[in-house]
């Protein structure tokens, strides 16, 4: 976020945000307590959800409190959790880790208790989710996945052939080709879906789009977008061969991945990784098999108003530098240039930086209208961030979600406010009440018992997670390659090929 002194509260984007005169659009000032925004679904379903309520189990669901399954059940799971946990019965907690599911279950105790709840009930703990589904799925309403990206796929699969609803964290999947069959099994299903990314959630990805369609920047031209991830090991790695922890099923992690013995691993020169040296709980990040590297952790993110932004388009080339890699690890930085092609604006790039290099943030080039000392600290200062460049200014966003944007040079941010006032810049994208802003789960939970698709269905985030894994099958091919979207291949580096689906599947893992 950008760090703005008290005496410019003209800076302040969140201050201006306002009433808008469309009474089909809903502002992030929603007057309702969680309480009663929950309790008029009806209002809430024609005001800003379309389609039919849902029946549950033969029930009318409006209003409902959903049975809802946990898959990944600490760490962002539990974060997932306490989304939904108040307002829905979490039945059932899956994860590989015994003592990381027991560690789970009484953080949602806790999170019950600090928020003056009724205690919750007590959910069924399993391992393996699998199991989970034959004993349990006719009591399940909806499932949240979040587990390392490998077992992504295989977890909604398994809740989509038993018709359940599903929120998925990002990425979806780490290969494109089973982003492609989780949307098509999603839609042959028909049940409501939504990837777990807050910034499609928000007001200021709403403001940045509406800013740059009504030429507050003039003509946009280009975009650069960068992370500081990834903050794991990545690189030359090295496998450790060591005993397994007692409390984590090892075969149940790899899932279907062909069975190995449980490693550690051995960074270059004797470093030591802050966290452990060992893929679980956060370090698969950076493995090919299991994570997807910073493009896999923050491109959903970082991608996501982008993506929006240029109307959900696909890039027809991209080009890579990067960091050394090898067939089993993502680099320590990379450099893509995607190659957009025209559509609701004129053919542009989108640049992606991540990592360190050479011992420095790999960071773009400070955008233009950034040449004042607020506007140069607060692009230094911005870790993560994207920057869409006009002919005329830049929308600048110092953080990952575009919640709270900015316009420079700071005279046409000081216009844009007086014209957003006025009603002169007038709101045509959707918003979600306050609510609901930074939480997809409750989003996609509200959208189940109220009707409606959440802003980050699979209609929507498949593409956005294709988009974001194409710099992937660059990085990997270490070539520029040119993506033909209908045939889901690469046309100029057949070997590229190679990445876009899982090379195997174990038995007994990808649900028939």
């Amino acid at each position: 976020m950008l760090d703005v002194p008290k005496q410019r509260p003209e800076l302040r984007t969140r201050d201006f945000i306002q009433p808008s005169n469309q009474s089909h659009i809903l502002m992030a000032q929603f007057p309702y307590s969680r309480r009663r925004f929950l309790g008029a679904g009806a209002s809430l379903a024609a005001s800003a959800f379309t389609g039919p309520n849902l029946l549950l189990r033969g029930q009318n669901a409006a209003g409902k409190r959903l049975n809802l399954v946990q898959i990944g059940a600490n760490g962002k799971g539990q974060s997932d959790t306490q989304a939904v946990t108040l307002n829905h019965n979490i039945i059932a907690m899956v994860d590989v880790d015994t003592k990381r599911l027991e560690e789970a279950a009484k953080k949602r105790e806790k999170h019950h208790s600090e928020s003056n709840a009724p205690a919750p009930n007590v959910p069924k703990l399993y391992q393996d989710f699998r199991k989970m589904f034959d004993e349990m799925s006719n009591e399940i309403d909806g499932v949240i996945v979040s587990t390392p990206d490998h077992t992504h796929y295989l977890a909604a699969m398994w809740a989509l052939k038993h018709k359940k609803h599903i929120c998925v964290q990002k990425p979806l999947c780490n290969y494109i080709g089973e982003v492609r069959d989780l949307h098509k099994t999603a839609t042959e299903a028909g049940v409501v879906t939504n990837m777990g990314n807050q910034g499609r959630t928000y007001e200021g990805q709403r403001m940045a789009k509406e800013w740059i369609e009504q030429g507050v920047i003039g003509t946009l031209k280009e975009i650069r977008l960068w992370t500081n991830r990834p903050i794991w090991p990545q690189g030359p790695i090295t496998k450790k061969i060591v005993e397994c922890p007692t409390n984590l099923d090892w075969d149940l992690w790899m899932s279907s991945e062909p069975m190995e013995p449980y490693f550690e691993f051995d960074l270059p020169d004797g470093k030591k990784n802050k966290r452990s040296n060992s893929l679980h709980p956060f370090a698969w990040r950076g493995w090919w098999q299991f994570g997807s590297g910073a493009l896999g952790d923050m491109g959903c993110h970082i991608m996501d108003s982008t993506f929006s932004i240029l109307g959900q388009l696909i890039p027809e080339k991209i080009d890579v530098t990067s960091g050394p890699i090898n067939d089993k690890n993502a680099p320590m930085w990379s450099h893509l240039v995607y190659h957009m092609p025209a559509g609701q604006h004129q053919a542009m790039t989108v640049s992606w930086h991540d990592g360190m290099k050479d011992g420095v943030p790999n960071k773009p080039e400070r955008p233009p209208f950034m040449d004042s000392e607020l506007a140069i600290k607060a692009f230094d200062k911005a870790t993560s961030g994207m920057a869409f460049i006009g002919t005329e200014g830049t929308i600048f966003e110092g953080e990952a979600y575009c919640q709270s944007p900015v316009v420079w040079p700071e005279d046409r941010y000081t216009q844009t406010r007086i014209d957003m006032k006025a009603g002169k810049i007038k709101q045509t994208e959707p918003r979600l009440p306050k609510e609901l802003q930074g939480n997809p789960q409750l989003h996609w939970a509200t959208c189940i018992t109220d009707g409606g698709k959440p802003m980050s269905n699979f209609d929507y985030s498949c593409p956005l997670t294709e988009f974001v894994l194409l710099g992937n099958l660059a990085i990997r091919s270490q070539e520029s390659i040119s993506w033909d979207r209908d045939n889901m291949k690469v046309t100029n580096v057949p070997a590229a090929n190679q990445f876009i689906t899982r090379p195997s599947y174990r038995e007994g893992w990808k649900p028939a």
